[in-house]
């Protein structure tokens, strides 16, 4: 991975063992620089990334990696750690939730990413080339501007049974309560398994705020996950979870008014009714009912809506 980095970002010094490197990759073709942090160990290890800020509107996981990459020691870590901070620049200066303001695409629905495609997935691209050469993948996520959401984490089932299987044992030590797997192929995860690469993406926080509490919490737990992998020392703590098989995501047929008639975490029966979509005069549109039994993870909570939109996910436990 230390290679991959001096051929991205010109004039880099050496990257010596036991040296932490601050910069910013450019996006070619785009006016992108992601700031990044790279820590590389006094020992051998494994070779890590983590992503914050995949999505301008997430900001506890933005923070998260920010304060990881300050707080992470290179005389305590053995192998490298890459992380970027926030990965989605552009959108985190213009608070856009889930899309990109150059071409209005949502960064973690285009991967593997395109060399020579638009901002978004020439971006995806050159974070994809960092995942094939990493040994594990983090993708830190949370509650988007408009979205709310309980700590849960997806892996990808995209891949070897042997990468999922790592990538889900690595998800449930981060201590969330439900861990949720996903068979999409042009998210973050997704792109990372498709070249062997295990990995996860986490969830925590609510509707674009975020607090040091959170922080903390998600330090905590990503610390837990790179115990796990001796990449800094310190005992591993096990965590109960309730695994999931998949997720179910409705969208929005029509723009206009959402309003959700359950909670998070509520336990949903297939076919009940989830909410309804009306226009600007109360006239209902749309009307949503689940499509399997399962746990409400996240929530739309904007008034506002447009088409094609989330409204909300459940999560659907594995058939016994």
């Amino acid at each position: 991975m230390k290679e991959l980095i001096r051929q991205l970002v010109p004039g880099l010094k050496a990257l010596t063992a036991g040296t932490k490197t601050t910069g910013h990759i450019p996006v070619a073709g785009t006016p992108i620089e992601m700031p990044f942090t790279l820590i590389c160990g006094t020992k051998q290890g494994k070779d890590i990334l983590i992503t914050g800020g995949v999505h301008g509107g997430e900001y506890p996981c933005i923070e998260t990696a920010i304060q990881l990459a300050k707080e992470l020691d290179p005389k305590e870590v053995a192998g490298t750690v890459l992380i970027i901070h926030p990965v989605n620049t552009a959108a985190f200066l213009t608070r856009m939730q889930y899309y990109g303001p150059y071409d209005g695409k949502n960064l973690n629905r285009v991967f593997p990413g395109k060399a020579t495609g638009t901002v978004s997935e020439r971006i995806a691209y050159v974070v994809h080339q960092l995942q094939k050469e990493a040994d594990f993948f983090i993708d830190l996520h949370g509650g988007d501007i408009h979205e709310s959401l309980i700590p849960f984490v997806i892996y990808s089932n995209v891949g070897s049974k042997e990468v999922a299987e790592q990538s889900r044992q690595a998800a449930a030590l981060l201590g969330f309560p439900y861990v949720v797997g996903s068979v999409s192929e042009n998210g973050s995860i997704g792109g990372a398994a498709t070249v062997g690469t295990p990995g996860f993406l986490a969830e925590l926080g609510q509707c674009g705020r975020w607090n040091q509490d959170e922080v903390e919490q998600y330090k905590a737990a990503v610390k837990n996950v790179l115990r796990s992998w001796a990449t800094i020392p310190g005992q591993v703590q096990t965590h109960q979870v309730e695994y999931l098989e998949k997720m179910l995501v409705a969208t929005a047929l029509h723009e206009g008014c959402w309003y959700p008639e359950v909670k998070l975490e509520a336990k949903v029966t297939k076919g009940q009714k989830l909410g309804e979509i009306r226009d600007f005069f109360g006239t209902k549109l749309s009307e949503y009912h689940a499509e399997g039994n399962g746990i409400v993870l996240y929530l739309v909570t904007s008034l506002a809506i447009t088409a094609n939109d989330p409204l909300y996910a459940i999560g659907v436990q594995a058939a016994k």
